[in-house]
């Protein structure tokens, strides 16, 4: 048995999936931003450091808990 559509339901159909195209349409120029160069010297510099210079998970646990 074929269900009636009506112009109403196809409409609110259109309107969803054209809000979800918007979405993924922000989405997509999110991604295409680039980082301030700021922010990529910090990046350089955090992979320059060693293991060592870290703190270990109970170190922070004692400081904070």
């Amino acid at each position: 048995m074929m269900e009636t559509v009506t112009l109403e339901k196809i409409n609110e159909n259109i309107l969803a999936l054209k809000q979800e195209v918007d979405e993924i349409k922000e989405l997509l120029a999110e991604s295409e931003l680039e980082l301030r160069d700021e922010v990529k010297a910090h990046i350089r510099a955090s992979r320059k450091q060693t293991g060592s210079e870290f703190k270990t998970q109970e170190e922070i646990e004692k400081k904070f808990l």
